[in-house]
């Protein structure tokens, strides 16, 4: 007879388990082959969970441990809002238990297995776009320590890579279900073999075919600050100190790589708005403009930054005096060339496209006020202040980059649209009528991670190694706290600057010919897992209608 409690012990040890296995799996840990059996012990409670209400709600619970676990470090912007968003996500595992257990997939052998890694991936895809979206701690991504099984990526994105990791686990819990019996388990077995060897002997093919299709590209330099960021939008340094030490720094790299590097990248609002409109209203941005313009001049060198735009310039009344405000705020990036010349139209700045709910502005301020006005609440006292301005989803700015008698083109998806993998695909792809190569070579990415703290920085960078991979394309990444450094097309990272530690790096991108799969087709085989889960949700449905439910 089972100990009073027993039961529930059980029913919330196996999705716990889980967790923590993950929680290890993922960066910084990176003990990637526990992601192999991670959702195991969670498959196996919805194989025993006697009702649907049980199933949902303590898969909630184990997912929603499973992102407090990896995503603590949000509450240095906000508690509440941590606290709320994170029971969020963990419902996505709670929604993937119902229809998992609804159609009996754990023991439903060969179909089984194929189903619970559709069901997972389905809702994967749909966690990182409903209300914007959360791409991040995707299953997938713990496997950048093997990117021989990585390289599927650029067919099916990181989803292709979540898939056979979810179909691994639904056999591991078969076989533990079935441990006194493998009469079930042989056609599962060769059939997850059959799956991991085509996606190992793609991933061979793929990276020995790699050398012949590079060329030279230019040589970069990434500066990586270390400034904490305040909740309240500050920096941990004026101004003039950051100036100052990506000018320093800057100069340090081309003075130990005299007349070689190209490119020179500072990460993400780093520098104060720099854009024409906001140079004429105010002095000190206009000396800020000719400081960078004579640096890259000078030094006959590239410079990108992260800096702000301020535009649509308004007289307000802010404790009790009229200020001149700007009501077009926007998170950009700007290049000046070698000659020092900097053009900020549209088209010639990028203004970031994807912005952060919470983080750049507060969703339902018009369409539902009440909902707005506690999101508002939760957040940090700034909040009902401060709201970007988007850039146009068809403005993705393609940089041109001259390099003697060559023209490197590359685009700066900035800070979190790196883990976009869509929007970073349709950076890159071919436009319609064109002559059917990229549309850029390679990627820089700006991001500001001075807001984190402790595994952030490096979930980050992991996540980052797949856009390299799903289009081919070589990166380098400037980040105020890390992690800063180059990533081939491959997804190998290369001369990364540890996180929280100010300095620079500087390497040659090998620029990679190939158009894959996913930059023409993006999405494709991640909306073919929720096409399939719809279909097994329904199958469970209709199932369930004929089977009498016993009480959780």
């Amino acid at each position: 007879m089972a100990r009073p409690g027993s039961s529930l012990i059980r029913r919330l040890s196996l999705p716990l388990s889980s967790a923590v296995l993950l929680t290890l799996a993922f960066a910084p840990v990176s003990q990637y082959y526990l992601a192999w059996i991670g959702l195991a012990p969670w498959l196996l409670f919805l194989a025993e969970a006697p009702s649907q209400r049980s199933a949902f709600k303590f898969s909630w619970v184990g997912g929603t441990a499973f992102f407090v676990m990896n995503m603590w470090w949000m509450a240095h912007i906000s508690v509440p809002g941590m606290v709320a968003l994170l029971i969020y996500c963990g419902l996505y595992w709670g929604l993937a238990g119902l229809v998992i257990r609804g159609a009996a997939l754990v023991d439903r052998g060969i179909g089984g297995v194929f189903g619970v890694a559709a069901v997972w991936t389905a809702f994967e895809w749909i966690r990182g776009h409903l209300f914007t979206g959360l791409p991040w701690l995707y299953l997938g991504y713990t496997q950048t320590p093997v990117l021989n099984m990585c390289q599927v990526a650029d067919v099916g994105g990181v989803y292709a890579v979540t898939f056979w990791l979810a179909a691994a686990n639904a056999l591991a819990a078969l076989l533990w279900l079935h441990r006194d019996d493998d009469a079930p388990l042989k056609r599962p077995i060769i059939s997850v073999a059959v799956l991991l060897a085509l996606c190992g002997g793609y991933g061979w093919y793929r990276m020995r075919q790699t050398p012949a299709m590079l060329s030279e590209g230019p040589l970069l330099a990434v500066i990586q600050s270390n400034y904490p960021q305040s909740n309240s939008g500050a920096k941990g340094a004026s101004l003039s100190d950051r100036l100052s030490f990506h000018v320093g720094e800057t100069l340090a790299a081309l003075a130990k790589n005299p007349g070689q590097i190209d490119l020179v990248a500072w990460s993400e609002t780093m520098m104060a708005p720099l854009n024409a409109q906001a140079r004429a209203e105010d002095e000190d941005l206009q000396r800020l403009h000719q400081l960078l313009s004579q640096l890259a001049s000078k030094n006959h060198v590239a410079l990108l930054t992260g800096a702000e735009y301020a535009g649509d310039w308004k007289s307000q009344e802010r404790e009790g005096q009229l200020v001149l405000m700007p009501m077009d705020c926007r998170n950009s990036a700007y290049l000046f060339d070698r000659d020092g010349r900097m053009d900020d139209s549209p088209g010639h700045r990028y203004d970031k496209i994807h912005l952060v709910p919470f983080g750049e502005f507060i969703p339902f301020k018009r369409t539902l006020p009440f909902l707005y006005r506690l999101f508002v609440a939760l957040g940090p006292r700034y909040y009902s202040d401060y709201e970007l301005q988007a850039g146009p989803r068809d403005a993705m700015t393609v940089f041109e980059l001259k390099g003697g008698d060559r023209v490197w083109r590359f685009v700066t998806p900035i800070c979190f649209e790196d883990i976009d993998a869509n929007l970073c695909a349709a950076m890159f792809r071919p436009a319609p009528g064109g002559p059917g190569g990229k549309r850029a070579d390679f990627l820089v990415n700006l991001t500001n991670d001075g807001w984190f703290m402790a595994n952030e920085n490096r979930q980050h960078a992991q996540a980052a190694i797949f856009r390299c991979i799903e289009n081919r394309v070589p990166a380098a990444r400037s980040v105020n706290t890390g992690v800063s450094g180059l990533i081939d097309s491959t997804g190998q990272p290369l001369r990364l600057l540890a996180p929280r530690t100010p300095g620079w790096t500087v390497g040659k991108l090998m620029l990679d010919s190939r158009v894959t799969f996913y930059t023409r087709w993006g999405d494709g085989f991640a909306l073919g897992c929720v096409a399939a889960a719809a279909g097994i949700a329904l199958m469970g449905w209709m199932r369930r209608q004929t089977t009498a439910e016993r009480p959780s």
